[in-house]
């Protein structure tokens, strides 16, 4: 209960400094060029509002339906000029032009792209954060000596435990960490196989395997001796006396050189007496157990994030300048990639649309256990992907006012009211389409899955 709580409080949290941010940028840009805002409201509120109060001249709100937020700006509708209005700024609108429609082509678009370019400002300013308090630690692709580990999403698409990998799409990856991305938006991977050259196609078929999955989790990890990081009290392991540190050499007379090894070769011998050679501060030592029915004997191996003696990382830290300069690479670099993912969505082959998800799926990417550089780390990603969507030209989104208002500026002619109207309606019927059915399939992939 404690752990949905913590997920439930991060998701609303995350989704608030979305909205009020995206909400931010409308706002300021229309005070900037003296447009009078009437709402600035988190989260919906249709039939009612948890709170609101006014301040000055405009009414500050919290709704009820976390799916949003929205700022009512006077005057986007030029029929708008024609509505009462709040006495207390009857006079002002008489005597000064504070209406949107009424100010130049350029306000009325940096008004309505505020909320993306605000979007995009906080995503930089996330990861640039992270940089300056974390650096960036990265493992570089030459050093990963034992090739890599894969799991059975891995194996499926061709890889196989040992595989160094050479070049993805013709490309080499300098750092590790980058690897699993590019497989994921690649085409075809290079591989060294035991010292032979082995090219596998990540066609749509490919493609399938990986995103066709209830559980979306594709894992490659650089191969690793087998080094006991935990033993879990009064196991089988516990009992027969082994410890943190020591490396698992061989299980009866199979050698064990990786980690990978150890789970196929205990559950071949499942509810028999093995015994276990390992290395203890240099010295080889032998314990024997009786395995359960599951070939479980109560242990944690290291990963090589804690083999700096074995992998070389590269650890870097920035200067202020240094972070705001990397943050917005990477801050483009997130923004590639979704791309590269978006377009996988139309390739129905590929399957990869059942990975769309809402804030069910954001809540299911959250720790468990409040973590700030995980939850910023997603915030600063939805930031760019919030930017993304409302880009896109479809009215009711900001893209659509963005489009109509660039076809106004290049045929310096005025878009019949009506047809914006309409537009409007659609685009909201449209949209609000597509969120239903992806809330419906989410609920249906978290719940139901």
């Amino acid at each position: 209960m404690i752990q949905i709580l913590v997920k439930t409080i991060q998701m609303l949290l995350c989704i608030s400094i979305l909205v009020i941010v995206h909400e931010l940028g409308h706002f300021a840009f229309s005070k900037l060029f003296k447009v009078h805002v009437e709402k600035f409201v988190l989260f919906f509120d249709p039939w009612f509002s948890i709170c609101k109060k006014k301040i000055g001249k405009t009414i500050y709100g919290i709704g009820w339906v976390p799916l949003g937020g929205y700022v009512k700006i006077y005057g986007m509708s030029r029929e708008e000029q024609n509505m009462r209005v709040d006495s207390s700024i009857r006079e002002k609108i008489s005597n000064n032009n504070i209406k949107f429609c009424s100010k130049s082509s350029i306000k009325r678009l940096l008004i309505v792209s505020g909320g993306i370019i605000f979007n995009v400002l906080l995503s930089i300013f996330i990861f640039s954060g992270l940089l300056f308090l974390y650096g960036e630690v990265k493992l570089p692709t030459q050093n990963v000596k034992y090739g890599i580990e894969v799991d059975s999403l891995g194996k499926e698409i061709g890889l196989q435990n040992g595989d160094k990998i050479l070049f993805v799409n013709g490309k080499f990856i300098p750092y590790f960490n980058d690897i699993s991305k590019e497989i994921l938006l690649g085409e075809d991977i290079t591989v060294d196989r035991m010292g032979n050259i082995i090219h596998l196609s990540l066609k749509n078929e490919k493609k399938r395997i990986i995103f066709d999955k209830k559980e979306f989790n594709f894992i490659i990890k650089p191969r690793v001796p087998p080094i006991i990081n935990s033993v879990i009290k009064d196991s089988l392991a516990y009992k027969c006396g082994l410890k943190k540190n020591d490396e698992i050499l061989s299980i009866n007379s199979d050698l064990i050189l990786f980690s990978d090894q150890i789970k196929d070769i205990l559950y071949k011998n499942k509810n028999k007496l093995v015994s276990i050679s390992f290395n203890r501060n240099e010295q080889l030592m032998n314990k024997q157990l009786i395995l359960d029915n599951k070939g479980i004997i109560g242990i944690y191996l290291k990963s090589f994030v804690d083999m700096d003696q074995i992998f070389s990382f590269e650890k870097k830290t920035y200067s202020m300048l240094g972070c705001i300069y990397h943050g917005a690479i990477h801050t483009y670099m997130v923004l590639k990639n979704q791309i590269l993912f978006f377009k996988n969505v139309f390739y129905f082959k590929t399957k990869a649309y059942k990975q769309l998800g809402s804030f069910f799926s954001i809540a299911k990417e959250l720790p468990s256990e409040w973590n700030w550089e995980v939850f910023w780390v997603l915030t600063g990603t939805l930031s760019i992907w919030l930017a993304f969507v409302n880009f896109f030209p479809i009215p009711s989104l900001d893209g659509g006012y963005i489009l109509l208002i660039i076809i106004e500026i290049i045929t310096t002619k005025t878009i019949s009211e009506k047809f914006v109207e309409k537009s409007n309606i659609i685009g909201f019927f449209i949209i609000s389409c597509i969120m239903f059915i992806i809330i419906i399939w989410d609920i249906f992939k978290v719940f139901f899955s």
